[in-house]
């Protein structure tokens, strides 16, 4: 048996479910592509900064990584975003954040810059012409002012670590090795992974007997606006429940019934009785099976997920960010 730890070393929190900025076409909940997605809008929501406090006054001691980012933009909500962050940093809680950074003004980066612990911007285009297939936008240059700005803010200081990301899919893979060579150059490391599809899997060859458990569910925990824990980031139709953390407790959840069925499941290889990680493969995604450094880069990761890691802006990868063995620097 797998033993969780006291508090996860991460929480995502679904800050401001219902809005976002851009309707990516992959996106299972903002784009016009899922009928699903469309409906579900209509149902979700805000969190309160009262039951976000109270979240990190239980959690406060065990300093997890919080990330105020789930199926939509942070940054929409801009004044419960800057509290979120404002209450972490008091309690000394590390603060992480994915944006597509069309929101990223130059007070907002002073911000990013001052109080995060990293900051990663997903692009997923070379292009104009492709970032308007994979982001429903073709605010190419806005997006990479943003990035340049977060970086003149910072200067020279180890914090926040910068990111970008790319994800990975048929209209935009022919930019891959472009967009490598060309942001390394300028942040702290580039993450490439496989987009994730409304199948709740995608294409790699991996064979029952090599399936282990995965990582997220002794690592991590997905808060939802009202409360809810979901079973992870992935869980954008909501179709998961392990109970309401508002009400019930970080600690009573982690522990509670249906997460230990749910890791017994995982422990035991026997998925039939948890349909939604049946099909996934994305738990091959978080074990490091690939890794290579030279005198520029520190490359790691796996058939799902790629990690750039510039060796010169290594010591931004703080001791926070580093979950476990199998974990990433980015």
């Amino acid at each position: 048996m797998i033993v969780a730890s006291k508090y996860p070393k991460k929480i995502n929190f679904g800050l401001h479910e219902n809005a976002c900025n851009l309707a990516c076409p992959k996106c299972l909940v903002h784009s016009e592509n899922y009928p699903k997605g469309i409906q579900l809008r209509k149902s979700l929501g805000s969190m309160q900064i009262e039951s976000i406090i109270k979240v990190f006054d239980e959690v406060k001691d065990s300093r997890p990584t919080v990330s105020p980012s789930f199926w939509s933009e942070p940054l929409m909500n801009n004044k419960l975003f800057r509290n979120f962050v404002l209450e972490a940093r008091a309690r000394n809680i590390p603060v992480t954040v994915n944006t597509n950074a069309l929101l990223i003004t130059e007070n907002m980066a002073e911000f990013l810059v001052e109080h995060l612990d990293q900051v990663s911007i997903s692009i997923d285009a070379m292009t104009k012409e492709t970032l308007l297939k994979t982001r429903a936008t073709d605010q190419l240059e806005k997006i990479k002012a943003a990035v340049f700005l977060l970086l003149e803010k910072r200067g020279a200081r180890r914090s926040p670590r910068i990111v970008v990301s790319y994800s990975a899919e048929e209209c935009n893979v022919c930019e891959r090795k472009d967009f490598v060579d060309f942001w390394i150059q300028h942040v702290d490391a580039v993450r490439v992974n496989e987009v994730y599809s409304d199948k709740r899997k995608i294409k790699k060859e991996i064979s029952a007997s090599e399936r282990y458990a995965c990582r997220e569910i002794y690592d991590s925990m997905t808060i939802d606006y009202d409360g809810i824990a979901r079973i992870c980031c992935l869980d954008g139709y909501r179709e998961t429940n392990l109970g309401n953390v508002f009400e019930d407790g970080v600690h009573n959840v982690w522990h509670g019934k249906e997460l230990k069925k749910i890791r017994e499941v995982h422990e035991t290889n026997d998925y039939e009785k948890y349909k939604f990680c049946q099909t996934c493969e994305q738990w091959a995604g978080f074990k490091i099976t690939k890794e290579k450094k030279d005198k520029d880069l520190l490359v790691r990761g796996n058939d799902f997920t790629v990690y750039y890691n510039r060796v010169d802006r290594l010591d931004t990868w703080s001791n926070e960010s580093k979950r476990d063995d199998s974990s990433t620097p980015a």
